[in-house]
C-alpha cells in the first residue's frame, strides 16, 4: 500500500495540518490515536452502509461518521488528558474532513467490514505513526525534551523554530525526502 506514492502523499496531506498544531509528543500521540480510530471506524462502517449510499451521499455520510467518532473520542481524551487535549481539541474536527476526503477510501466500499477495518487500520496506522513521529521530533528539536523529560537542554539550546508550524512542515518535508530515497 505504501509503495504507491499517491497513497503515501494522500495520507501525508491528511496529517500535515495536525502536525502544525500538535506541539508535544503527547498531543501528537492523542491526535494520532484519535485519527487511527476514526479512519478504522469510517472504513469499517462504510461497507455496512453501501446499499444506502450513492456517490452524492457517501462523502456526507463519511463526514458525519468521522465527526461523531471524533466527538466521542475528544470527550474521552479531554477527561483523561485535559491539558494536552485542550490545545488540539479545536483542530480535531479537521481530522474528520481530511480523513474522509483525502484518504484513499473508494477501494474499501466493496470489501467486507472486517477486511475494510483491517485496511483502514493499516492506512490510519501509518498516518498516525507519521503524526506521532513528527510530534516527537518537534518536541525533541524545539524543546529539548520528549514527553516533558529533558534530553539535552543542559548541553545545547533547543532550536525554537521547530516548535512552530513551519518547523513541523520542515520535519514532514525531510521525512518525505527520506521516504522517496528509500
Amino acid at each position: 500500500m505504501l509503495k504507491n506514492r499517491q497513497t503515501y502523499y494522500k495520507i501525508i496531506l491528511c496529517i500535515v495540518p495536525l502536525t502544525a498544531v500538535c506541539s508535544t509528543a503527547l498531543s501528537s500521540l492523542i491526535a494520532a490515536v484519535i485519527s487511527l480510530i476514526t479512519v478504522a471506524s469510517v472504513w469499517a462502517i462504510l461497507p455496512l452502509l453501501r446499499q444506502f449510499l450513492t456517490e452524492k451521499t457517501a462523502p456526507f455520510v463519511r463526514i458525519v461518521i468521522a465527526i461523531g467518532v471524533i466527538g466521542i473520542l475528544t470527550l474521552i481524551f479531554t477527561a483523561i488528558f485535559k491539558d494536552a487535549t485542550q490545545s488540539i481539541a479545536v483542530y480535531l474536527p479537521l481530522i474528520a474532513l481530511t480523513t474522509v476526503m483525502l484518504y484513499p477510501i473508494s477501494e474499501n466500499t466493496e470489501a467486507a467490514p472486517l477486511a475494510a477495518l483491517k485496511l483502514g487500520a493499516a492506512v490510519g496506522g501509518f498516518g498516525s505513526a507519521f503524526l506521532f513521529l513528527v510530534g516527537v521530533l518537534k518536541e525533541l528539536l524545539g524543546m529539548g525534551s520528549i514527553f516533558g523529560l529533558d534530553i539535552y537542554t543542559k548541553l545545547f539550546a533547543p532550536i525554537e523554530f521547530f516548535k512552530t508550524s513551519g518547523g513541523a512542515l520542515l520535519i514532514c518535508a525531510v521525512l518525505t525526502i527520506v521516504y522517496n530515497i528509500a
